[in-house]
């Protein structure tokens, strides 16, 4: 009998506080501009009320969407933007490495 390889776990959801992405800190930013009712917040960001309530209070773990539809209803907008690397000097030509 073939010996059974152990598999590799992977993780649903990747951990985006490794990345310097503050998802908590982001609802925080748009939290004061909130107003109405859950529900009333949820048909503005197209998500049913109990998202909402669940985004609000912490019980579900944020996704970028939801902060987009969320910040959509305060009448703001997330912005996501890439940063490139910064280019490395150049080396001139004909100079050895």
């Amino acid at each position: 009998m073939p010996k059974e390889v152990p598999t590799k776990r992977v993780q649903r959801r990747i951990d985006v506080t490794e990345y310097g992405i503050d998802f908590n800190a982001i609802l925080e930013e748009i939290r004061p501009h909130l107003s109405g009712s859950h529900a009333e917040i949820g048909q503005k960001a197209n998500m049913p009320a109990t998202s909402v309530c669940n985004s609000l209070n912490g019980s579900v773990k944020l996704s970028l969407g939801m902060l987009a539809s969320l910040a959509h209803a305060s009448g703001g907008k997330l912005v996501v933007a890439y940063k490139p690397p910064k280019k490395r000097a150049s080396t001139k030509q004909g100079e050895d490495r």
